[in-house]
């Protein structure tokens, strides 16, 4: 976790907190915070292909290639291991071995090489590797811009290391690990829950090949249980994979196939429409509530608060929802409570039980909310097995070895939108209606390929086609066509494949870096096709 107060420099990779309101780490009022921070003389760099608002505040802003971050970062700390890294952190707390074996995989990643694969100018390089040597000690965080490319897992590794080697990770002036407060993490066994053997629980059957994480399959698997026979019912909460996965159409079709399809939300989607049951659960307001995403929270602990209104119709909790349709299959998921009976409340007083000062304290703490103090150095005393970090991982190292060269034309980078909440929209219907699906591109790319601002136009992947307006934005890197992902009228999952460049390690698809052409489409250039504003006005009025 970011902390801006004992902080001096950030680096941002692919993330637009501005818009998004965090991601490595949740940033209420995210335009104060960073305003505050360079105010007190701390250095902002942002890495993305599009100059977002994020990029706006920033000291600098570095116009990156999309998918190729880790060629960026492995050259940073290819410099730093030279001249710059810490020598007590790489000594006592990580293996020579692993040291020299990153040694020898970053060799490659020259200055060359890295300007030819990122488009960003040596001297902006070797800028910020004396920025990060004059620091010390860096904060740095990676977001979906990085983690949905072809090697966002060489990425967000490679980050990791760029903390420890800079002696940043668990240290004061770098980034904190939160040990919570609703469950408290430096309380547990560490030794008996990391596994050493480095052993992955089976996939799904459709795809053994894919791996399975924490009990979770990844969501590219989907349609395949689907087709083959094992998955007959599905419960989505507050999801939409329609627009959030690959291949919608095809997700479509396995869904309309399921014995049931049961939706748990607080507005109707395109997925309601298509479900077999809807339970409306109650929204934010209408249930008592405490923060739970303490691992990744600006603040080391949590808040209580009690429902502001009562729920209208006859919405329930989806915790209610979800523990009324295990008990009729016979399944306990509330430790003996009657589900009837339970209210918001003792169910977070079981909840509490756990936690450092249990359900009245949380509770007489209120919305302003109860805090563990920011612990530095509690990972390495007691989560390192023998104290030392895993570094180098062999098949991270390997993969780093195997890096191809970024695609030369025009590639894909997903894109934010404010007020929107990825397929969710805060906006009137009439702003829906008047709001033509945007491609953005850089100027010199729309003029080279003949097109105008405005006109319709059609983007392709090797896997599908998307339809859109396109716009010339200066603020769009030279090769980049710039998509809102989520979007439910222009869905980018259709560029993007269940099977193709899905990562062995993560299950994650590839939506970021995707090799894309564009051209001018034959209709109007004002606002789209029929067919399309007739399914804009049924989602309106699904909506309304």
């Amino acid at each position: 976790v970011w902390d801006p107060d004992r902080s001096s420099l950030l680096l941002l990779f692919g993330t637009n907190p501005v818009v998004s309101h965090g991601y490595g780490t949740t940033l209420a009022d995210p335009v104060t915070r960073l305003r505050d921070f360079r105010a007190r003389g701390g250095r902002l760099w942002v890495a993305d292909p599009r100059r977002t608002e994020t990029a706006a505040l920033a000291d600098v802003h570095v116009a990156i290639r999309p998918g190729t971050d880790h060629h960026l970062l492995a050259w940073l700390i290819r410099e730093l291991l030279e001249d710059g890294a810490d020598p007590v952190e790489l000594t006592r707390h990580c293996d020579p071995a692993d040291v020299d074996r990153l040694i020898v995989a970053l060799a490659r990643f020259d200055s060359a090489t890295v300007v030819a694969a990122t488009g960003v100018e040596e001297p902006v390089l070797n800028r910020l590797r004396d920025e990060v040597r004059s620091a010390g000690r860096v904060a740095a965080m990676c977001g979906t811009g990085v983690t949905m490319s072809r090697d966002g897992v060489v990425a967000e590794w490679l980050r990791w290391v760029l903390l420890i080697v800079t002696g940043s990770a668990d240290r004061a002036g770098g980034m904190r690990c939160n040990q919570g407060w609703l469950f408290p993490l430096d309380d547990r066994d560490w030794a008996q829950l990391i596994r050493s053997d480095g052993a992955r629980e089976p996939g799904p059957r459709s795809r053994p090949e894919l791996p399975r994480w924490l009990g979770q399959l990844p969501c590219v698997a989907l349609a395949d249980e689907i087709e083959a026979g094992p998955l007959r019912v599905l419960l989505v909460a507050g999801g939409n994979p329609l627009t959030a996965f690959p291949e919608p159409e095809r997700t479509r079709a396995a869904l309309e196939r399921l014995d049931a399809l049961v939706v748990l939300d607080v507005v109707a989607s395109e997925l309601s429409a298509i479900a077999t049951h809807v339970l409306p659960v109650a929204g934010q307001l209408e249930r008592a509530d405490a923060s739970m995403l303490e691992n990744v929270a600006f603040a080391n602990g949590t808040q209580h608060t009690p429902a502001v209104v009562p729920p209208a119709a006859q919405r329930r909790p989806a915790w209610w929802v979800v523990a009324q349709v295990a008990s009729r299959l016979g399944i306990d998921v509330l430790g003996g409570a009657d589900p009837h009976r339970c209210t918001d409340e003792d169910l977070l007083r079981t909840i509490a039980a756990g936690s450092r000062g249990g359900y009245e304290a949380l509770v007489t703490a209120g919305p302003h909310g109860v805090r563990a103090p920011d612990r530095y150095g509690w990972v390495h005393d007691g989560v390192l097995p023998h104290g030392r970090w895993r570094l180098a991982p062999t098949e991270l190292v390997d993969r780093l070895g195997s890096i191809a060269a970024p695609d030369p034309g025009l590639v894909l980078a997903p894109r934010r939108r404010a007020r929107s909440m990825n397929s969710a929209r805060y906006v009137a219907p009439a702003d829906v209606l008047r709001e033509p699906v945007d491609i953005r591109m850089h100027p010199g790319d729309v003029a080279g390929r003949g097109l105008a601002d405005g006109r319709r136009v059609v983007v392709r992947s090797a896997h599908g086609t998307l339809e859109g307006v396109v716009r010339a934005d200066p603020a769009v890197g030279a090769g980049v066509v710039s998509c809102t992902h989520g979007d439910v009228h222009a869905n980018v999952g259709r560029l993007t494949s269940a099977r193709v460049d899905v990562d062995p390690v993560t299950g994650m698809p590839r939506a970021s870096g995707v090799a894309v052409t564009v051209e001018a489409t034959p209709q109007d250039t004002t606002g789209g096709s029929a067919d399309q504003g007739k399914s804009i006005q049924r989602s309106v009025r699904r909506q309304t």
